[in-house]
């Protein structure tokens, strides 16, 4: 079977017109649902800040016995307060981190997370299509889909493929996987509970270092007819490594190692720790690999927040965007009765779409902080109120001046 095929698919002027009608009430909740996204997010990123803010005052540092220090009396309690500690990270329960094949050896005590990768080389499809407008408003699509052979974590479904017949995959028998555990962190005297939701937060990762043993413990588990065998720091299961065939796994580990960490919690006085909940209803439960002070984690959680605020602002913006795109995009349907006319007013209802989210977006954003920021958002409307003002004032005064000057001529 050729691995390039070709489809000729044509679309009337009509049927192209219903869809467009279903585009534009996409578009118009494309972009409702925007709006709710960039006013949501304006809120979710105050509130955050404050409740950091909250945090921040309030976090208590313990010492290198896990104890609260001075000013704190000996006997004080950091019961149901938000504290800071830095501290080993154990094993908790014996439980060491492995995945379901039970690697023997290769990662170490201090893995905080195993990620375990699984590759399959498999028939992978890609398609590129032209699409030209017809006289009348109808369209012709050449598409071409070719098929090649590849590693890739994610099951390709050949039963999807324009052109099946040649290029089947089988099913994946196992899929990329991460495993953590809980831990206990120790800090002097004194000991908490992780769990392995944040457990694996921690640590920078890493390749694992495979072994023989590693490959011959996998052949056992895995019950396949299929060679394994060590080749480049991956368990490879299949005949050649140098030549793979259709159905070959490659499979390699990455973990992330910490022996010391620092956490921002409550304590529960029960050797738990949980997030904590600030006055506004956000949760505070921060995890940093190594000695991290309380200061520097709240800085870190604070950028992370205005990261986070930028990603949604753009997310947003480029979806209402879209959302006008897809509202305007009847026209274009309609003026392609004319190709050439279509194509004009494609251009012109981009730029109205691109205008319009322009205008929108930022008024969004700045209603949302008038609801979220009333005080600042009122200085800011009283400050711009006085710059015009001022504006104002030195225009009129530039101009009675000009009246001036022109005025004295015709005196004398």
């Amino acid at each position: 079977m050729a691995d390039q095929v070709t489809r000729v698919t044509t679309h009337s002027w009509g049927s192209r017109l219903g869809k467009a009608v279903g585009g534009t009430l996409a578009g118009i909740g494309l972009v409702l649902g925007a709006i709710g996204a960039l006013a949501w997010n304006e809120n979710r990123a105050v509130m955050t800040e404050r409740a950091l803010n909250e945090g921040a005052g309030a976090v208590i540092s313990l010492d290198e016995n896990g104890y609260a220090p001075p000013p704190y009396p000996d006997d004080f309690l950091t019961t149901g307060q938000l504290i800071h500690a830095t501290g080993r990270l154990e094993v908790f329960n014996n439980l060491y981190l492995t995945d379901d094949f039970t690697l023997p050896g290769g990662v170490p005590q201090t893995a905080t997370r195993l990620d375990r990768v699984v590759e399959m080389y498999q028939w992978q499809e890609s398609q590129k299509s032209e699409t030209r407008t017809l006289l009348g408003g109808g369209t012709e699509t050449v598409t071409t889909y070719s098929y090649g052979k590849g590693w890739s974590e994610r099951a390709a479904e050949s039963g999807a493929f324009a052109e099946p017949t040649g290029h089947q995959n089988p099913p994946m028998p196992f899929e990329s996987e991460s495993y953590s555990h809980d831990r206990k962190l120790v800090v002097g005297e004194s000991e908490w509970y992780l769990p392995a939701a944040q457990v694996s937060q921690i640590g920078e990762v890493a390749p694992v270092t495979l072994s023989e043993a590693d490959a011959e413990s996998l052949a056992g588990s895995l019950q396949t007819a299929k060679p394994v065998r060590l080749s480049q720091n991956a368990l490879y299961v299949g005949r050649d490594p140098l030549r793979p065939e259709i159905g070959d796994l490659r499979i390699s580990y990455r973990a992330a190692r910490a022996d010391t960490a620092s956490v921002v919690a409550k304590d529960t006085g029960a050797m738990m720790l949980e997030p904590f909940e600030t006055s506004n209803g956000r949760e505070i439960f921060l995890v940093r690999a190594g000695a991290v002070s309380a200061a520097a984690m709240f800085d870190q959680a604070q950028a992370d927040n205005r990261t986070l605020s930028w990603l949604w602002r753009g997310g947003g913006v480029f979806a209402m965007f879209v959302g006008f795109g897809m509202v305007f995009g009847l026209l274009g349907v309609i003026g392609d009765v004319i190709p050439v006319l279509g194509s004009v007013l494609r251009a012109g209802t981009g730029l109205l779409a691109g205008a319009l989210t322009l205008i929108l977006a930022p008024l969004v954003i700045g209603l949302s902080w008038i609801a979220v920021r009333p005080m600042l958002a009122a200085g800011l409307i009283g400050a711009g109120v006085v710059l015009g003002g001022v504006l104002l004032w030195l225009s009129r005064r530039k101009a009675a001046k000009a009246a001036a000057a022109q005025a004295e001529p015709a005196q004398a």
